[in-house]
């Protein structure tokens, strides 16, 4: 949605509305703006593009935190502008939560501006008819996206889960990166819907350090996690992808991700057409079988 062809653009969503894909993610920071931009108009050329469910985000900067409520409500009507939309489905806190350090990027919100003036500003929006929903980005201290995960303040969270780090669901099965602690599993218990993001762990899955030519930049979702190291620790997976008779371990971490309790989406990035049948083809085939997923599990716990 940023630097394709805009035929190839219109191709693709087409193609995922025509296969019963519903709910379409953006935010003003995906290429400036150009995503939404691009999204919007793709949606409007096509008949069944009134039926896509659109979610975008706000992400603060340091300078917008000394008047959080204002920038909200400027960030999504920037984004509904863009899109050429009257509302969105789900609007959602795009910022890390947790304690701000002094060079933070992005800028961490912390736990009282998140349940406060933050999500007032959100709520509001949605009283307004600007948005259906509210949710937040499950990034940050894990304590911390607890707490705000059971506050009642929000829908839905975006919850980091892949096959590298399935610490949402398997507290401990890190790595060696962030332990969510069950994140995903404390959010169903609250009747909060799950968001399940980097399912494919930015491209690493695929366990090459090539990526497409339009692909998007990596950023660090987690600290001190790197793309290359993500790499040769998706190796071992690929062996597993292989013996189990899938295409590859992109196969293997959507099917991973479908398989978890709890997840009600599955968030996929695209540079291709060919991408977007190849996760149409998987998700037909399933979520992973019990087995299968326990042996995810033992790689990422370093017991296999």
């Amino acid at each position: 949605m940023v630097r394709g062809e805009a035929g190839e653009r219109l191709r693709a969503v087409g193609r995922a509305l025509e296969a019963g894909v519903r709910y379409f993610d953006t935010a003003p920071l995906y290429g400036d703006g150009r995503s939404e931009e691009n999204l919007g108009r793709a949606l409007a050329r096509l008949d069944q593009g009134r039926e896509a469910l659109v979610g975008t985000k706000v992400r603060l900067s340091a300078a917008d935190l000394e008047h959080p409520g204002a920038a909200v409500r400027r960030s999504l009507e920037g984004s509904l502008r863009r899109l050429g939309r009257e509302r969105v489905e789900l609007f959602q806190l795009h910022n890390p939560l947790g304690t701000a350090g002094p060079d933070r990027r992005p800028v961490a919100v912390d736990e009282r501006l998140a349940l406060g003036e933050v999500a007032d500003a959100m709520r509001r929006a949605v009283e307004d008819g600007l948005a259906g929903h509210v949710g937040f980005t499950g990034l940050g201290e894990t304590a911390t996206l607890r707490r705000v995960l059971v506050s009642g303040r929000f829908e839905t969270v975006q919850a980091y889960f892949n096959a590298l780090d399935p610490s949402g669901v398997h507290p401990g099965a890190t790595g060696g990166e962030q332990d969510f602690d069950g994140l995903i599993g404390q959010a169903t218990a609250a009747d909060v819907g799950v968001i399940a993001i980097r399912v494919y762990a930015a491209g690493a899955l695929a366990a090459t350090a090539r990526r497409h030519p339009i692909a998007g930049e990596v950023d660090a979702a987690l600290a001190g996690a790197g793309y290359e190291e993500d790499v040769d620790r998706a190796l071992p997976l690929a062996r597993l992808a292989a013996e189990l008779g899938l295409e590859g371990g992109l196969e293997l971490g959507l099917r991973f991700a479908l398989a978890a309790p709890g997840v009600s989406v599955a968030l996929v990035g695209l540079s291709s057409l060919e991408h977007l049948e190849a996760a149409l083809r998987w998700e037909s085939r399933g979520p992973l079988d019990p087995a299968a997923v326990d042996r995810v599990v033992a790689l990422a716990c370093g017991r296999a």
